[in-house]
C-alpha cells in the first residue's frame, strides 16, 4: 500500500510540474499508459531530488534503456547522476578540500548526469543500463555529504 501511494504522489508530482518544462510535450511524451514504460519502452524511474534527499518511484529496474524523468523539487540547483558503484550506499570517499567525491575516483562510474539545473523544473535523461550496483545522487558541494543519494539496482 505504501509503495502504491508512493508512484501515485510521484505521478501527481510529475502532472504538477509537467507545464514547467520548457517543452510540455517533452516531459508528458515520456510517459505511456504504464507507470512501469516510457513512451519508448524503457523502464521509466520518476524522480525527485531536494534538500537533502533523492526519491524514486523504484529503486530497481530490469537491464536496458532506462528513462529517468527528475523533478527538481528544491530551493536551489541541483544535480542528478547515476553512478555505478559497489560502495554501500552514503560511503563513497569525499574529498575535504571540495567536499564531494572525485567522479573519476576508484571503485565509481559515472555513467551519465543531468547537470545542475533550475529549481521547480523537471529534466529527463534516458539511458541503456548493465546489470550492478548504482547510487543516483547530487555530487554538488556538500550535497552528497548531507543525504542526497539513494540505492538503485540493475537486474
Amino acid at each position: 500500500m505504501k509503495a502504491l501511494i508512493k508512484v501515485a504522489c510521484a505521478g501527481a508530482l510529475l502532472i504538477s510540474f509537467a507545464g514547467c518544462a520548457e517543452d510540455p510535450n517533452d516531459t508528458m511524451g515520456a510517459i505511456s499508459s504504464s507507470s512501469d514504460t516510457a513512451a519508448d519502452g524503457s523502464s521509466l524511474v520518476i524522480a525527485s531530488v531536494n534538500e537533502w534527499q533523492v526519491t524514486a518511484n523504484r529503486n530497481t529496474v530490469p537491464a536496458g534503456p532506462t528513462t529517468f524523468l527528475v523533478s527538481n523539487m528544491g530551493t536551489i540547483k541541483h544535480e542528478f547522476l547515476v553512478t555505478k558503484t559497489d560502495f554501500a550506499d552514503g560511503k563513497i570517499p569525499i574529498e575535504p578540500k571540495t567536499n564531494r567525491f572525485s567522479e573519476e575516483g576508484e571503485g565509481i562510474e559515472v555513467v551519465n548526469e543531468i547537470p545542475e539545473w533550475d529549481q521547480k523544473t523537471t529534466e529527463s535523461l534516458t539511458l541503456t543500463l548493465l546489470p550492478g550496483n548504482y547510487e543516483l545522487l547530487c555530487n554538488i558541494e556538500a550535497h552528497y555529504a548531507n543525504g542526497m543519494h539513494t540505492v538503485f539496482t540493475v537486474s
